[in-house]
């Protein structure tokens, strides 16, 4: 499309160079000679659109490591979080997982103490029993020996169950001490790879700025190359100034180059981020193949291939005035030919920076570009 990033070198100045470039027949320096210097300035100002590509990819790269920067900070806080939070429910599991260890190891000391007394309490009856055999009457203490040894008994099941109980609640506990101490160990890992990720963050972004700095270095340097040929050019243009210009057109208005929908607007556009795009012209959208017809009497003083503008034709019609057409699909007359009012020269396309089959036209009055609406029927 006809229009420009403001940090670009406006095309408008490109097309007011060239348009009086073109114009000169002789002067101090040949035509040739004129060329040439047209040529060093397309290359210089491509040259410029394609450093300015690369810088804003660079930017964007930039912007897209920040943000992902930004995100693993922000996981890497969440994941500190939750291992903190983890260590601290970890050092209560683990404290809870060890009382219950201690639980169970002072009822086995009881349980062991118990088979003990229990142990000692039937060699007791065993002997008392041995010695009945031989006395007539019963020893009074074997009752309540078999009254202990029975209590004994039911305190070891009782004790038993217990621990059973117990044993239980401990691999409770130390299953849950080892989740949480698990995904206390996840957490933290997940942080430490946050971190290398963030560093390794740090370093692109780092890169890219330098990348960036050395575009913009690249860029001032060709805009300053550019400027100088500019200066060159429009001295050497100016001489095509002598010609008399009558600001007149055979008619009150000029007839439309083609009949379509205007898709962009002449002037300035406000876009995003601080920057505003100019069209020059206005875009009418047609279908590819759409017969171009000249809008006056003139010559052709351009008839080629010009970078965003696609195949492009400007025709000076000897009164102030150059009219430009472009994005077209086929030139149909060549620099140098002599053009009427309403003849096709050329077919509508979509080549250059345009997004859909269109025709861009300008309308130039001493080289600067005016709104085409202000003059068209």
């Amino acid at each position: 499309m006809a229009y420009m990033i403001r940090n670009i070198i406006p095309k408008r100045h490109k097309f007011i160079i060239l348009v009086f470039a073109l114009c000169l027949s002789l002067g101090w320096l040949t035509a040739d000679e004129l060329d040439d210097k047209m040529q060093q300035l397309r290359q210089i100002e491509q040259q410029i659109d394609t450093i300015q590509k690369k810088a804003k990819q660079a930017e964007q790269k930039k912007q897209k490591t920040q943000s992902e920067l930004q995100v693993s900070q922000k996981l890497k806080a969440e994941a500190e979080q939750k291992a903190s939070l983890l260590k601290k429910k970890e050092t209560v599991v683990y404290d809870s997982l060890q009382a219950v260890i201690q639980r169970v190891q002072t009822n086995e000391e009881k349980i062991a103490d118990l088979k003990k007394n229990a142990n000692f309490e039937f060699l007791r009856l065993f002997y008392i029993d041995q010695q009945d055999q031989f006395v007539a009457k019963a020893t009074p203490d074997k009752f309540l020996l078999s009254l202990m040894i029975s209590i004994t008994q039911q305190k070891i099941r009782d004790l038993t169950n217990y621990h059973q109980q117990l044993v239980k609640t401990e691999e409770q506990r130390r299953k849950e001490y080892l989740t949480v101490k698990s995904s206390r160990i996840q957490q933290f890992k997940k942080s430490q790879q946050y971190q290398k990720k963030i560093v390794s963050l740090n370093k692109q972004t780092k890169k890219l700025e330098q990348e960036k700095m050395s575009y913009d270095q690249q860029i001032a340097q060709l805009k300053k190359d550019a400027a100088e040929l500019e200066t060159l050019i429009a001295r050497l243009s100016a001489l095509s100034g002598k010609q008399s210009k009558s600001y007149q057109f055979s008619g009150p208005r000029i007839p439309w180059p083609v009949k379509g929908k205007i898709i962009r607007d002449f002037g300035e556009e406000s876009r995003g981020n601080n920057t505003s795009v100019i069209s020059n012209g206005i875009d009418i959208a047609v279908p590819e193949g759409t017969s171009v017809k000249c809008i006056e009497d003139g010559e052709v003083v351009f008839s080629e291939r010009y970078g965003g503008q696609g195949k492009l034709i400007i025709v000076d019609h000897k009164n102030g005035f150059f009219s430009v057409y472009a994005y077209n699909s086929e030139l149909l007359v060549s620099k140098g030919a002599s053009v009427k009012k309403g003849q096709v020269i050329a077919k509508s396309g979509k080549t250059g920076s345009a997004q859909q089959p269109s025709l861009h036209f300008e309308l130039r009055k001493d080289g600067r570009a005016v709104n085409p609406l202000n003059y068209l029927e």
